[in-house]
């Protein structure tokens, strides 16, 4: 078994196969051992692409050893990979009746998957796709995506307000994951007539949060479309000394000092500030295997788990200066 499974490794997969289906022939297996090959066995079907009979391999495991977690996972991830949502949810469902302490990790899974379920149906059956995305929500309050989709589906249904609740809930339950429906709300409230509410909203998470550059930013960007620059480029200097190295930032902050004719002092300001700074896209990193990636993923490309991917920082810039009214031009 262990040849077998070193051969897999090393690409060998023809190989690890014919040993692993010549160990079946033995007749003097114990059950835990089929079912041990059985595994193996399907674990060399799924490297090797062969969908099907990796499917079949870990469904035999699973008659022979029902509570086998690891046969679960792999038939779970097989789904996913096929697109297979509501297979994957049965399955989930099946590694959370196992779970031995309390199962948080196993229901942050499983309402991932019920959000995936919905995304996969929110075109032919809205009502359906709906329904996931509370249920993704009951299964974990804190799945984020399953607020902007459920949001999106009321808009869909031209039910703007239930949808502003939706994206709302999430500012208030995550408010680090806010920034996600700033878009959102911001054009919601536009077509509600209730512009203001965006400027509350962004007010509220940077007094709870004083290092959210992200609420400064587009608040900042909001300001600057209704030709409130100055206090634009204020909130654009805070925004800079909690997160120098987004790049998002600085195009922002050109974008103001040229609404405001480049005043000297503003960009002495900006230069102070911005010294020695390293410029680069916003990094997210996924805290099981370190794959990088520019936005924010809710399952890695690589390792494919889910909501692993962090913003990663280098060391802060120091504290944005003041403005001083007296050297305003």
């Amino acid at each position: 078994m262990i040849l077998g499974n070193l051969l897999r490794m090393k690409g060998q997969v023809g190989r690890a196969i014919h040993i692993h289906q010549s160990l079946l022939q033995r007749p003097d297996l114990t059950p835990i051992e089929h079912a041990y090959v059985l595994l193996c066995l399907g674990l060399d079907f799924r490297h090797g692409g062969f969908v099907d009979r990796a499917v079949g391999a870990f469904q035999d495991v699973l008659r022979l050893d029902t509570r086998n977690r690891y046969a679960l996972v792999n038939l779970q991830k097989l789904h996913e990979e096929q697109h297979q949502w509501a297979e994957a949810v049965r399955v989930r469902e099946r590694i959370l009746d196992l779970a031995s302490d309390d199962g948080i990790a196993d229901r942050r899974i499983l309402a991932f998957l019920h959000n995936e379920t919905g995304r996969s149906v929110a075109e032919a059956d809205p009502a359906a796709a709906a329904a996931a995305f509370r249920r993704a929500l009951d299964t974990d309050p804190l799945t984020a995506p399953a607020y902007l989709n459920l949001g999106d589906a009321f808009e869909r249904q031209g039910d703007l307000p239930a949808a502003v609740n939706q994206w709302e809930e999430l500012t208030r339950t995550q408010p680090e994951r806010a920034h996600l429906a700033f878009d959102r709300l911001e054009r919601a409230y536009g077509r509600l007539a209730t512009p203001g509410r965006f400027v509350e909203l962004c007010e509220r998470l940077i007094a709870a949060q004083p290092r959210d550059w992200r609420a400064r930013l587009a608040l900042s960007k909001h300001l600057s479309a209704v030709a409130q620059h100055r206090r634009a480029f204020t909130l654009l200097l805070e925004a800079l000394g909690h997160n120098p190295h987004g790049i998002t930032i600085h195009q922002a902050m050109w974008r103001t000092l040229s609404a405001l004719s480049f005043e000297a002092q503003l960009v002495r300001a900006y230069m102070d500030l911005t010294h020695e700074a390293v410029f680069y896209l916003d990094p997210h990193v996924c805290t099981r295997c370190r794959y990088r990636s520019t936005e924010l993923l809710w399952q890695c490309p690589q390792c494919h788990e889910w909501n692993t991917f962090v913003e990663e920082r280098l060391t802060p810039a120091r504290p944005a200066p003041e403005p001083n009214p007296s050297e305003a031009p």
